[in-house]
């Protein structure tokens, strides 16, 4: 039985490679006499070879993870030779192939994944970027096990600044639930204790969204797509940009105009971001606002129907926001 578990995403990639190891040490080997692990690179290809021949050792099942063997692999002879070897082991040996250097498009055209794809008992564990559904659920996960409480626009928020990279996500949620202890973890506190991502092109990108320039949003948010920043990140910003002028325009409307410090104490937000928004949400119409808010809910659908891409929807709320 062969494993690949690769993709951009380290973090769910260990994670996932560490939960079958104990199921493994539970169920077949308790002694942990069966397990072998090797980085391609560091061991000489003989000595791994000869690992993945051996046959388990007073036990029902092996297991050998081997780290980086398929971006190692460039010829389609030595792909060949590698997917006998490990195909041939049947269900005695457990392979993990662990690859952080082979992204999801680039196993599509990985020698040794193509060969194994011609074969039976190969299963694929593939972690890229997380989309926004994932990360949403990811966290659910993590709120869960951590048995804190944090409030949905807190989760959000953490998701938005903390980007793409799960390893700063998890290390962010650990210290903002370490200082929360008992509390309900808010926004506000998320954003006390999270620094943002963002840069000035990212902020640029905002601006645009926010003032209505479509033709400078479409080609500012070009540019954060090929920069690498997450379409995921991107579409969560956009969607809180929403949600701040809806309650900005409610405060203001029962506050009056002047109201910016109160409206950054009451909603729990930063002043300079009020400063920036408020003017904004008081142009608005409140037929272009529902307007707004349908489209971002739409947008929302997409994503759970997974009808469309992360990238695709994002483009179309830009469209649909600044029209």
């Amino acid at each position: 039985m062969v494993l690949t578990v690769y993709g951009g995403d380290t973090y769910r990639a260990k994670q996932k490679v560490d939960e079958m190891v104990a199921r493994f040490v539970e169920k077949y080997d308790p002694s942990k006499m069966n397990m072998d692990r090797f980085v391609v690179g560091e061991h000489e290809e003989g000595v791994i070879m000869s690992a993945v021949g051996a046959p388990p050792f007073l036990a029902k099942r092996r297991m050998i993870i081997l780290e980086g063997l398929a971006h190692s692999i460039t010829k389609k002879v030595d792909a060949e030779l590698w997917t006998k070897r490990l195909v041939d082991r049947g269900e005695e040996t457990i392979i993990i192939l662990l690859d952080a250097e082979i992204t999801k498009d680039r196993a599509t055209k990985n020698k040794l994944y193509l060969a194994l794809k011609e074969k039976q008992d190969i299963h694929d564990f593939p972690f890229g970027e997380m989309t926004t559904a994932e990360a949403q659920q990811f966290m659910s996960v993590l709120v869960k096990k951590n048995g804190s409480t944090w409030q949905p626009n807190a989760i959000q928020e953490l998701i938005v600044r903390a980007g793409e990279d799960t390893w700063r996500l998890v290390n962010a949620f650990n210290k903002v639930s370490s200082a929360a202890g008992s509390e309900v973890v808010t926004k506000a506190f998320v954003e006390q204790y999270v620094e943002p991502t963002f840069n000035d092109e990212l902020f640029a990108f905002l601006d645009a969204v926010r003032e209505g320039r479509q033709k400078q949003a479409v080609q500012l948010l070009s540019n954060e797509l090929s920069r690498g920043t997450a379409a995921g990140q991107l579409l969560m910003m956009l969607e809180r940009e929403v949600q701040l002028l809806v309650e900005l325009r409610a405060f203001a409307m029962v506050h009056g105009r002047g109201s910016e410090r109160d409206a950054a104490r009451v909603l729990g937000l930063h002043p300079f971001i009020v400063k920036k928004t408020l003017s904004r949400a008081l142009q608005v119409e409140p037929d272009v606002l529902k307007h707004m808010v349908d489209v971002v809910m739409s947008a929302e659908l997409r994503l759970k129907r997974e009808s469309m891409s992360d990238t695709d929807v994002l483009k179309q709320l830009v469209i649909d926001l600044v029209v």
